[in-house]
């Protein structure tokens, strides 16, 4: 390139690929997130426009930039949405969005043009080839995709097999077979609904489709199958041929009918005699016409047969009609039209089968006191909306022994305001569970203890945690229905244990006992309770099912051997249908659960954890719909859509299953961009390993290949005796040594970027892209980039995440990702000094931060996305020495300490900025104290909601305190998580005028506290300064009869800054206790009349202050007040100086 100087070194469309990258997390059908777990996979439009904009030159001038920026991310318009809240109004909310450009999800295809454009630009500025492009960290495959769609020589590396199984299924196959069509298999020919569902697809009208199905022998009242060798040939030959996605559909099919004459039995499905319309009106006026529900018998092909129960409504129905039961043609045409009337009145009743969704279950333990049976419940709510509201009762059974329970429909809501409802709701549908333990319904009450939670860990350990059915889910004609199960449906789960070795028999490796992680595992909490070994995760159903899945998906491979298929086509099915296996496993463990707002199913890695769950969700595979083998063989396909578009004009992708530190210093390489492990946010391989063990069964024997790259019991972790293995930082993989992980983890991803700078041209760049809010990880990378020899040239926050997802609530992930831009550092690069270092930082850092607060970025993820353009000016050096201590170096920490403090001064100016309509630079901002610093910081982000703790804690190290400090020392915080939640796990919203105290939790959020809970006495106080002035209050009111001589004076103590947001809040107190002449004496002998900033954080706190809130009515009071009075401003911003010292005791 003959341009060394890329486009994202100086310019990038960050607001347009931040909103798109967010609305992409919304994406669902097609997009890659959807074909395989794998954590943490960044937005396709994210690695799109970070490609690009690396890949090509600096066009040279602001006008070329920005109109190649909008080439890429098009333009950020408003517009305005209309949203329907919960009370039924209805909202205007002005929302920012793109037009144009080639980001946004579904644009790549709709401009097509454009992305061809950006390939052969990109060629062009490579003399014409390809540049080949590297990932060692590939994962779920975002960044390789994206750099085989523009035309990139791509090479996608990473040490874990499930990872290496997703990038062949993501990019290989999608490549190879991009564009390829072939012949339906037979039996996908004989089955009318699949091709009937084909046709339409392909766009055809229904008379069309009729005419074909006619021809393929598929009608729909007398299906006559052609002769042998004749199938299909009154149809166009060409309309019989399917793209790769297509046959995977037919081949699910095939599993599918394999799978269900095995497992139907094991699920049954009932039907309700009723209407299609007005049921609950029907049963009303027809009370004798209701029938009890009924067992829908099995075809051969195990498929419920509803068709023989309405068989008796017919006879019913037309008992006199002796037409209606002749046997000549005329007779047989008149019934099949009076049979198609009957049902289409939607008035008629008829049986109507309703698929079981999910069975909803509840862990049991035995009450120590009593030695009931105690349901482990967190909610009895199973279904919560605004017109539909169901509950799971419960009473102790006659002989106590344990409860009973059933189900009640249209329970009303109690309460006059959202409040009082809200409680109303929790206390009739609590659970039995509470942090503390649970209580017993046989002996106890609610509030109360039976079983501590180390009582039933030791339950778990001693394999004495039992389960009991609670409820069914069904899917009825007006959505989700809700019942007890059957004693059949019982007997039924009970069953599948009976059948479990025999399912097994014939899957390679046999049940899954491999061993799960140990208790010390991050985020791995099952292991506490004697979850040891993966199979312990699933029901003895569940394993049934996944085991005839396996079996099915297995055989699949053995038929496809005697079709026409290359092996490339034989690999590429096989390998989805095992993917579809997988997540028909994500939602068929005992790690799932009923979202009961929703009223949906949500699978094991909703967040990339493995907790306890107390009360979890069995899917039915066999219903159709979500966490079904039906529902995960159509996302499949839909995925495998998007992605041979994606590679049809792509080279050929380069997958490795190997470590990335075993890179070849190769000198290739034009793009390194990579998604590192992040430090310990992530156990990669260890929750990878749910899938692992199920991959290994599916694929096993597939090649030579697979069996080497599954040939381990589990995924790699960490190998003392070659110092490779996974890169993140667990103590557990070290024998508990917290230092030597680190060390291991640090040392490891530098010598990566030490490969990854031998792999580069000498005019290649690195792109590192980094989401973690924890100093100690910023720390570890920061170190590593400068060690392994590159220089941050630029960085770009990208906000890539729903800040709304579970996981960014107590996690240390950000909304935002940076990416981070690195070029080799010059040989000859000489030591720096931190005063000149600090000085260009400063420098360097105000224009970038000022475009990121524009861009919105905020929250802990604006202070990290001032990290990269900080970094430039420290890692040019290859140390930077200290020029006030000679023989000492300044460490990656102080300069980050000294470029949070920066950026959190900047924030604190913009809110004041904001709220007072005066400019507020960052060095006035700076004059505030620490502890008034971090409320205007955490108010901004949070309000008085909860805030996650690492968030906290970033804010409060930015402020040089500890959130104990603020928590004990300043009364200002209190820990929140583990409180004020209601049955669905949502947190109350925040008061800012709450009273009394302030409820302490036990969980990782924590929450300000309301100026009323502020109540400590020596808050806004300075004892001495109180006591000086009640002692000269006291001598002036007495006569003097002899003049006093002058005491001496003895040492004043250290002073030191008195927060100014306790002042304030003293003062509050003192207006709200009517007292007007202390408040006018405690703004006197403060001197904050004075004070302009004293004025601008009072504004400040009214503009964060909820409207028609006390607190806003006071501040807005006191403001008034001291305007009121007159006195001109001091001219100064510093804050008022005082004195705390304590008081002599006299």
């Amino acid at each position: 390139m003959s341009n060394d100087k890329r486009l994202i070194e100086v310019a990038f469309p960050l607001k347009q690929t931040s909103l798109d990258s967010v609305h992409e997390k919304n994406v669902r059908h097609g997009h890659i997130s959807t074909l395989h777990i794998w954590p943490a996979r960044r937005p396709l439009a994210a690695c799109r426009a970070a490609l690009i904009a690396t890949l090509l030159p600096d066009p040279g001038t602001p006008e070329l930039r920005k109109a190649l920026c909008e080439k890429i991310g098009g333009k950020v318009v408003k517009v305005v949405k209309r949203k329907k809240l919960p009370s039924g109004k209805v909202e205007d909310k002005v929302v920012e969005e793109t037009v144009g450009g080639i980001l946004h999800w579904g644009r790549e295809t709709e401009n097509k043009a454009d992305v061809d454009w950006f390939r052969e630009e990109i060629r062009k500025a490579y003399g014409g080839r390809a540049p080949k492009v590297l990932d060692p960290f590939a994962g779920g495959g975002a960044i390789p995709l994206e750099a085989m769609r523009l035309g990139c020589e791509v090479t996608a590396i990473d040490i874990n097999p499930v990872a290496w199984f997703i990038l062949k299924c993501t990019l290989e196959y999608p490549q190879k077979l991009a564009g390829q069509k072939r012949r339906l298999p037979d039996f996908a020919l004989r089955d009318a609904e699949f091709m009937e569902e084909f046709f339409k697809a392909h766009g055809f009208k229904k008379a069309q489709i009729r005419t074909f199905l006619n021809d393929l022998g598929l009608t729909a009242t007398d299906y006559s199958p052609p002769l042998p060798g004749m199938l299909g040939q009154n149809v166009d030959s060409s309309f019989l041929e399917a793209d790769l996605a297509w046959h995977v559909r037919a081949w699910g099919r095939w599993v599918l009918a394999e799978a269900r004459k095995e497992l139907a039995r094991f699920y049954p499905t009932y039907a309700d005699y009723q209407p299609l319309e007005n049921v609950e009106e029907w049963r009303e006026k027809h009370p004798k016409l209701v029938r009890p529900m009924r067992l829908v018998p099995l075809k051969d092909d195990g498929t419920p047969d509803i068709d023989a129960l309405n068989e008796e409504v017919l006879k019913q129905a037309f008992a006199k009609d002796k037409k209606f039961w002749g046997k000549d043609a005329e007779s047989q045409k008149y019934r099949k039209e009076a049979t198609e009337a009957f049902f289409k009145n939607k008035s008629n009743p008829r049986w109507v089968a309703k698929p079981t969704v999910a069975y909803l279950w509840a862990r049991t333990v035995r009450c120590k006191n009593c030695r009931a049976t105690i349901p482990l419940l967190k909610t009895r709510w199973l279904a919560k909306r605004e017109k539909k509201r169901v509950l799971l009762t419960m009473e102790p059974n006659s002989d106590r022994t344990g409860v009973a329970f059933s189900v009640e429909c249209r329970v009303p809501a109690v309460g006059g305001n959202n409040a009082q409802k809200r409680e109303h709701d929790r206390s009739v549908g609590a659970g039995t569970m509470s942090r503390a333990g649970a209580w017993c319904p046989c002996c106890g009450k609610p509030g109360t203890v039976a079983m501590e939670m180390e009582d039933m860990r030791q339950e778990g350990l001693n394999g004495q945690l039992g389960a009991v059915m609670t409820a069914v889910v069904l899917d009825g004609p007006d959505g989700k229905e809700y019942r007890r199960p059957t004693d059949e449906e019982l007997e039924a789960a009970d069953l599948a244990a009976v059948n479990l070795d025999s399912a097994f028999a014939a899957v390679p490796f046999g049940v899954p006992g491999e061993p799960m992680p140990t208790k010390d595992a991050l985020g791995i909490r099952a292991p506490l309770y004697g979850f040891n070994e993966w199979r312990k995760l699933f029901t003895q159903r569940q394993l049934f099912a996944l085991a005839t899945l396996v079996n099915s998906t297995r055989n699949a491979r053995l038929v496809l051997a005697n079709e026409n298929y290359s092996d490339v086509w034989k690999e590429a099915l096989a390998c989805y249908l095992a993917d579809a296996v997988d997540r028909v496993a994500d939602y068929g463990s005992m790690v799932t659960h009923f979202q009961t707002k929703a009223e949906f199913i949500v699978n094991t890695f909703q967040r990339f954890a493995l907790p306890m769950n107390w009360d979890f969700t069995e899917v039915a595979p066999l219903s159709g719909l979500t966490g079904s083998y039906q529902s995960a063989v159509a996302w499949v396909a839909l995925v495998i859509n998007h992605v041979t578009n994606a590679s049809a004009a792509a080279m050929a992708p380069h997958i490795f299953a190997k470590s990335a530190k075993t890179l070849n210093n190769s000198g290739e390489f034009d793009v390194v961009l990579t998604d590192p492990p992040y430090y310990d946010a992530i156990p990669y391989s260890d929750l990878m390993d749910f899938f692992y063990v199920w991959l290994r069964r599916s694929v096993s024997g597939l090649s030579p290949s697979f069996d080497a790259s599954f040939k381990s019991s589990l995924g790699p972790k960490w190998d003392a005796a070659t110092d490779d293995g996974e890169l993140i930082d667990d103590d557990s993989r070290h024998d508990g040594n917290r230092k030597q992980s680190r060390d291991s983890y640090e040392s490891g991803m530098a010598r990566v970027f030490e490969l990854c700078r031998a792999a580069l041209k000498p005019e290649g760049r690195l792109v590192i892209v980094f989401a973690n809010k924890q100093p100690a990880a910023w720390e570890t990378l920061v170190s590593a980039i400068i060690r392994s020899g590159f220089v941050v040239d630029g960085s770009w926050p990208i906000r890539t995440e729903m800040g709304n997802r579970t996981r960014a609530l107590t996690s240390a992930a950000l909304a935002s990702s940076v990416w981070l831009v690195c070029k080799r550092r010059s040989e000859t690069a000489r030591p720096g000094w931190d005063n000149t270092v600090l000085g260009e930082m400063r420098s360097r850092i105000t224009g970038q931060l000022r475009s990121f607060w524009d861009a919105g970025i905020d929250g802990p993820d604006f202070v990290w996305a001032a990290t990269g353009p900080a970094m430039e000016a420290f890692s040019k050096h290859p140390f930077v020495k200290k020029a006030d201590s000679p023989g000492e170096t300044m460490s990656v920490s102080e300069f980050l300490r000294a470029v949070r403090r920066i950026v959190v001064d900047f924030v604190v100016g913009r809110v004041l900025t904001e709220a007072t309509g005066v400019e507020t630079d960052t060095d006035t901002a700076a004059t505030l104290d620490d502890v008034t610093t971090y409320y205007l910081l955490h108010r901004h982000d949070f309000g008085m909601d909860d805030a996650p703790a690492g968030a906290c804690i970033l804010y409060a190290v930015s402020c040089n305190l500890s959130e104990s400090d603020l928590a004990d020392k300043y009364d200002l915080l209190v820990r929140s998580g583990g409180v004020d939640k209601d049955d669905d796990g949502e947190a109350d919203e925040g008061d800012a005028d709450a009273e009394g105290d302030a409820e302490e939790g036990s969980g990782s959020t924590f929450k300000l506290k309301a100026w009323k809970q502020r109540k400590r006495p020596g808050m806004g106080v300075d004892p001495l300064a109180e006591a000086t002035r009640s002692r000269r209050l006291r001598e002036e009111a007495q006569p003097r009869l002899i003049e006093d001589t002058q005491p001496v004076e003895s040492a004043p103590a250290a002073p030191k800054m008195m927060p100014l947001i306790d002042q304030v809040h003293r003062l509050m107190h003192l207006w709200k206790a009517g007292d007007v002449t202390k408040v006018d004496l405690y703004l006197e002998d403060r001197g904050l009349r004075r004070s302009e900033l004293f004025k601008q954080l009072l504004q400040a706190l009214i503009e964060l202050s909820p409207e028609a809130s006390e607190e806003r009515s006071v501040l807005e009071s006191i403001s008034n007040h001291v305007q009121a009075r007159g006195m001109k401003a001091a001219g100064t911003a510093a804050l008022p100086f005082v004195e705390i010292v304590e008081a002599d005791a006299d």
